[in-house]
């Protein structure tokens, strides 16, 4: 007999703010951690990250960093996505904060002993960078 589907229909949202730069891509760096709105008690799903530039001034820049993603089970440190974007703010003293969404869909599935972790490889010049985390849980 063929596993039951497992639906998911429960939404999550986490948040994690970055100041300081990582450039370690492995996972050794200090990562910092999402932490959810509610708790994450069975398998989850992430659906979309949210990534935005944000400052008390309203001119947050990323600087020319790239962004990681990565996964943890407390020990070991996966990289699932990785992505660049850009200086926004380069040649300006005006720019506006950024905002980036990265969608995830069903691709991957975890189970409740996994967390998700992000860093960036440089320092904001100007700023936070924010990370607002979409995700299901059955």
């Amino acid at each position: 007999m063929a596993a039951a589907p497992e639906y998911f229909t429960t939404p999550r949202i986490g948040h994690a703010r970055v100041t300081a730069g990582v450039t370690a891509t492995d996972g050794s760096g200090s990562l910092t951690a999402v932490t959810w709105v509610g708790t994450v008690t069975a398998n989850w799903m992430l659906t979309k990250i949210i990534v935005e530039a944000s400052s008390a001034t309203g001119v947050g820049n990323p600087a020319d960093c790239l962004i990681h993603i990565f996964i943890t089970d407390g020990t070991t440190h996966r990289r699932i996505r990785s992505f660049d974007p850009g200086d926004i703010a380069v040649g300006s003293t005006t720019a506006l904060e950024g905002q980036f969404e990265m969608p995830f869909g069903p691709e991957f599935v975890f189970t409740s002993a996994w967390s998700l972790e992000v860093g960036v490889s440089a320092t904001p010049t100007a700023g936070n960078i924010d990370f607002v985390v979409l995700a299901q849980m059955a």
